[in-house]
């Protein structure tokens, strides 16, 4: 069998075993998954083994466990590495607990149960002490620490730093933590074939107990996507990709870690009911009100939003401008998100206008109820991801892409820093984010295999305005905000948003502050529906202008307190760019 997820194949039928299993006294936790050369107290360690308080367990260079832990959180130990479990109580009753561990050496994935929802689990290694606060969390036995989601505090060398979600630190003995920063290029990627099953190795069932379907679907899951894009133009090398796609390939590897163990449903309800308040629990089934009751900020309500998107085509240093539609389900029984993109080219000249005989793709990520692989994983209503499915094919290309929220914690560190001027919007309903989608294709002539070409940008989504009787006809209102598009070169540039709204002249005044050094201001008009309106603005350098196409989306207390639309910006020296804007009613 080829390098494959079979481990994680194994630990779910073992964890469905135990769903009636009887808890002995001393058991904490039981071999959910076994590679051979691992051993508990010196004797070899087989599935469904029983794992006590105080065991010692060490694996070979063959060798890897996973255990599954009674408050349901999960340790998958690499090979060559030596764990020892110092502590573990738990009260089943009140989900409250404690669990510490020494990892002597090697390497250790920790998917956070019950007890360190609360806070209370930590692991000691060779060089740092680790607290885990419902988190993910990977290190490689080098001293390398990785935040995969949640919270996590590592302290050596007598000082302590905080790790939000996709965050990493470099720890030795004697020696303080590097700073939080993004983990080197390809850690998550390596860490995740550390954790896998061998050539061969089955993590413990039979041999052909898995299928061929079944294990390229674990193993999609357990790699989340950063290969591959969209249209098989046949260009010829392209430079690398710019840094928001292996940050975003990261992001979903990070939440991909969160979920891909067999209690998946129940750990990510989990995760939402701890972040909501005791008197407002989620609404699994019922969509966001139409009354004025702003619902729990981290509610997981079951809604479609629709909107916009927008972005950059890249390959061979050469830009096109994109953008489209966008449509994101939340499917909160099943804890599933599905997005569906529409996206083409357009002529910078005439923005939104496909340009003939140029791409137009529909790209869908993840999917909604209940058959089929998840790809996606929805923690709540700011914290939410999607892939594509396997084996996308669009254009008849084979395609990789991810797209995630930029209001939670996993997008937190591009959303907060690395992007200057961005502030994000403090919509309630509203939401938006980044998506990428890349591919590697046949030039048509040769059989040669040409790099990557990538698609890039953001999307915005909302609930659309019920009926054009719902938009006022007397009165005015500001919208403020942020723009955020995709440049010639691919980075993102980002930059305030203001719309003045004169609903009795069914006009706008809208202004955009130092989006790459450049002010815009001028008009929009309502369209003959007057939901959605458009125009274009003026920059003050290099010839810049904006062209503007948005809608009126629902807010908490207005059927249109908030918006969003997409952008598209050309200029001097074929100075181009793509992207959205959102705001809220202030």
């Amino acid at each position: 069998m080829s390098r494959t997820g079979g481990l994680y194949i194994a630990m779910t039928a073992a964890a469905l075993a135990l769903g009636g299993a009887t808890v002995q006294a001393q058991q904490v936790g039981t071999a959910s998954a076994v590679n051979p050369a691992a051993t508990a107290n010196l004797k070899t360690i087989v599935i469904g083994q029983s794992i006590a308080h105080k065991e010692h367990i060490q694996t070979k260079a063959s060798g890897s466990v996973q255990l599954l832990f009674l408050d349901k959180t999960s340790m998958t130990i690499g090979p060559n590495s030596d764990l020892t479990i110092d502590e573990y109580v738990y009260d089943p009753k009140a989900n409250t607990g404690k669990l510490a561990a020494t990892l002597g050496k090697g390497a250790l994935r920790f998917v956070g149960g019950q007890i360190s929802h609360n806070g209370d689990a930590e692991i000691k290694t060779a060089s740092a002490l680790i607290g885990i606060r419902g988190g993910v969390m990977m290190t490689d036995g080098k001293g390398g620490i990785y935040s995969g989601y949640g919270t996590m505090t590592v302290t050596s060398g007598g000082r302590s730093v905080a790790l939000g979600a996709g965050e990493f630190t470099q720890t030795q003995a004697g020696a303080p933590p590097t700073p939080p920063d993004l983990p080197p290029p390809g850690f998550v990627q390596q860490q995740i074939a550390v954790f896998q099953s061998a050539s061969g190795q089955t993590g413990g069932v039979r041999a052909g107990a898995a299928s061929a379907k079944n294990i390229a679907t674990a193993a999609q899951r357990a790699t989340g996507s950063s290969n591959g894009m969209v249209t098989g133009s046949g260009a010829p090398p392209t430079p690398a990709p710019p840094p928001i796609v292996e940050q975003l390939s990261a992001i979903s590897s990070a939440f991909t870690q969160s979920i891909q163990i067999s209690n998946q449903a129940e750990a990510v309800q989990q995760i939402a009911q701890d972040q909501l308040p005791d008197h407002s629990p989620p609404d699994n089934h019922n969509p966001l009100p139409t009354d004025n009751n702003t619902p729990p900020p981290n509610a997981r309500p079951s809604v479609t939003l629709r909107g916009y998107a927008g972005g950059l085509y890249i390959v061979t240093g050469n830009q096109t401008s994109v953008t489209g539609t966008s449509e994101i389900t939340l499917d909160a029984a099943n804890n599933r998100v599905q997005g569906n993109l529409d996206i083409y080219a357009f002529d910078s000249r005439n923005p939104f206008t496909q340009l003939a005989g140029t791409f137009h793709a529909l790209f869908e990520f993840g999917s909604k109820g209940s058959s089929g692989p998840a790809n996606s994983a929805y923690v709540d209503y700011n914290n939410f991801y999607a892939n594509t499915p396997n084996n996308s094919v669009v254009n008849g290309v084979p395609v990789n892409g991810v797209m995630v929220s930029a209001n939670g914690a996993a997008t937190s560190q591009i959303v907060n820093g690395a992007i200057p001027n961005l502030t994000p919007c403090q919509c309630e309903y509203t939401r938006w984010g980044f998506w990428s989608v890349e591919s590697t294709s046949a030039h048509p002539n040769n059989t040669a295999q040409t790099p990557r070409e990538v698609l890039v940008g953001t999307w915005v989504a909302g609930r659309p305005v019920g009926s054009i009787g719902d938009v006022p006809t007397i009165g005015q209102a500001t919208y403020t905000g942020h723009v955020i598009a995709n440049v010639n070169d691919g980075s993102f540039v980002a930059g305030g948003f203001s719309n003045t709204v004169d609903f009795a002249a069914r006009t706008g005044a809208v202004s955009v502050t130092n989006l790459d050094n450049t002010n815009y201001s001028g008009n929009v008009n309502f369209n003959t529906d007057p939901r959605n309106f458009g125009g274009t603005i003026a920059g003050n350098n290099n010839n810049r202008s904006m062209t503007l196409q948005g809608s009126f989306f629902q807010g908490p207390s207005s059927p249109v307190g908030e918006m969003g639309g997409r952008v598209g910006i050309s200029g001097d020296n074929n100075y181009l760019g793509s992207g959205i804007f959102a705001a809220t009613k202030r």
